[in-house]
């Protein structure tokens, strides 16, 4: 008869729920559990000796998972070291953004959030967005994406967009409208929703690069009938340029081979 580690078991199940709902309080964690807080700190401090997990903030007592735990599982990409050093940076900046804001990958021709600080920013708007697919063409975060990817690429989503029956992707047939768009937000250096209008939540979108290459978006989001579109930007933007900034230089200077 073989007899399981109890301690272990405990571990796996901490590990297992915070993939689930990417980030939580040790207090949540045992709740979720029934497992005692004493327990849960004993755990999330022996991971996070093992590098496996982390605080989000410094000043807080949230976690989540680090890079580590996706190595196991499969190998890291670039994709998620983005997600693992933009997220900090976004959540340290919450009380400047106030509203939501999101750490966005490419995949699939399309943008899927991979992170977003809708849960503990001052103004949430319950959007819970995390793992959502977001269609290419519909919403600044796949402009801000597309326009600054590498030609070939560009041309390489275009291609597939083009050959989908999606609604949302039917513009990509219209090549005029494409070339507009690109060369619009090249200049500016960001999509907002102006541009890409949507029914209830208005954004901006800037892409992160390192060494050349796109590696996601950030981006903040609003209920439109709250704030209007130049005051939200003139107050948003600012603040996510110096998100990029910080981010791309930490991608710079990670000591990774990219």
């Amino acid at each position: 008869m073989k007899t399981p580690l109890r301690t272990l078991d405990r571990g796996l199940d901490v590990l297992g729920y915070l993939n689930k709902v990417r980030i939580a309080s040790a207090q949540n964690i045992a709740k979720a559990l029934k497992l005692p807080l004493p327990t849960v700190y004993r755990i999330i401090e022996t991971l996070a000796d093992g590098g496996f997990v982390e605080r989000v903030n410094p000043d807080e007592n949230v976690y989540r998972l680090t890079i580590a735990v996706r190595r196991l599982s499969g190998g890291t990409t670039c994709e998620s070291i983005f997600v693992s050093v933009a997220t900090p940076v976004l959540f340290g900046r919450r009380q400047q953004l106030k509203w939501p804001s999101a750490v966005s990958t490419f995949e699939d021709d399309g943008i899927v959030v991979r992170e977003s600080t809708d849960r503990f920013s001052p103004q949430s708007i319950g959007l819970g967005a995390v793992g959502r697919r977001i269609p290419m063409l519909s919403t600044p975060l796949g402009w801000a994406y597309l326009a600054f990817s590498h030609d070939e690429q560009r041309r390489e989503i275009l291609a597939h967009l083009r050959k989908s029956q999606a609604p949302e992707d039917r513009v990509a047939r219209d090549s005029h409208h494409i070339i507009h768009m690109i060369r619009s937000v090249q200049a500016h250096g960001y999509c907002a929703s102006d541009e890409v209008p949507y029914k209830r939540c208005s954004s901006v979108a800037l892409a992160v690069l390192c060494r050349g290459r796109v590696f996601g978006c950030i981006s903040t989001v609003w209920p439109s009938s709250l704030i209007a579109e130049d005051a939200a930007i003139s107050r948003f933007l600012p603040v996510l340029r110096e998100a990029k900034a910080e981010i791309e230089h930490n991608l710079e200077t990670a000591g990774i081979d990219w």
